[in-house]
């Protein structure tokens, strides 16, 4: 009996080891191409934001973009041109930004996908009082849309 229930713990080991898909270094995401696309996409948006530069976020934003701010009031739901405007108006408006961001999952499904993100965000901005640092920090899901072999975001920005 132990030889038998050793042999089959072994060959269930291996079947279940066999199936498990590696991890991205320094992320409990699956290693697969897709979701390092979908991490590349966040990577580039991190970078454009640390940067304050409207027009490389606008470039990962699909035309399709639509945020509803997670509520039903429609009266601050915007799309891709508002986004734009409220971006060149912030950026212009702000000295620095230090954004952490921390990809907790991806879901993907055909040409669409989520991103389940953990941000902290910092900025030097300027207010009528004088520059000051503002903070924020949540959890956001960024919704992807496949578009010619390329990622870009719908919402959750």
């Amino acid at each position: 009996m132990f030889r038998s229930a050793s042999g089959l713990m072994l060959v269930s080991s291996l079947a279940l080891g066999a199936c498990a898909h590696s991890k991205i270094p320094n992320t409990s995401i699956d290693d697969t191409e897709e979701n390092r696309e979908i991490l590349a996409v966040v990577d580039a948006y991190h970078a454009a934001i640390e940067n304050r530069d409207a027009d490389a976020v606008l470039a990962l934003v699909s035309d399709e973009f639509y945020e509803d701010n997670g509520n039903t009031d429609r009266e601050d739901d915007y799309g891709k041109t508002q986004l734009a405007e409220s971006l060149r108006s912030e950026f212009e408006k702000t000295e620095k930004v230090q954004l952490g961001l921390r990809v907790d999952g991806i879901v993907i499904e055909d040409d669409k996908a989520e991103a389940f993100v953990q941000y902290n965000l910092k900025a030097r901005t300027e207010f009528p009082s004088g520059k000051k640092w503002k903070t924020s920090s949540d959890r956001a899901r960024m919704t992807l849309v496949r578009i010619n072999e390329k990622w870009l975001i719908t919402a959750g920005l």
